[in-house]
């Protein structure tokens, strides 16, 4: 008897499980953005320079606004620039006829080195991009 309340238990908690896994993203609702992160400066990245890549959905009206659409972080380790990155993203939360851009950073310790955010943005429809090559400016 208390053999078959557990089975009962564990068949209701599998049936939830699988009923929650409809929340996560299907892999038709997943976009890949790839591209590289550069600089013309001579300065050899640390082990620990920390690359930030964003695609940011842009308020046309005010351009310091924007909100983050995925973001993608990782340790360069022994990387040069120009530095590879794959940015994965939920096509779904995409609006049509809204302005979107990749924004990159490099810092160390805290301390902004490089970045796109003061030069001309990115624009880019999501839908159709796969690649965007993202030149930085020394901060």
């Amino acid at each position: 008897m208390k053999n078959s309340f557990a089975w009962f238990g564990l068949l209701l908690a599998v049936l939830a499980i699988t009923a929650c896994t409809n929340l996560l993203p299907t892999d038709s609702d997943v976009g890949t953005l790839k591209g590289t992160v550069s600089y013309r400066e001579r300065i050899v990245l640390p082990n620990n320079a920390r690359i930030v890549v964003s695609l940011v959905e842009t308020n046309a009206q005010d351009n310091n606004s924007s909100k983050v659409i995925s973001q993608h972080s990782f340790l360069a380790e022994g990387a040069q620039p120009p530095v590879e990155f794959t940015l994965n993203y939920v096509k779904s939360k995409l609006k049509p006829d809204t302005l979107y851009r990749v924004i990159a950073t490099i810092e160390v310790d805290d301390k902004l080195l490089f970045s796109n955010q003061s030069t001309k943005a990115l624009n880019i429809d999501p839908l159709t991009t796969t690649r965007v090559d993202i030149p930085l400016v020394k901060a």
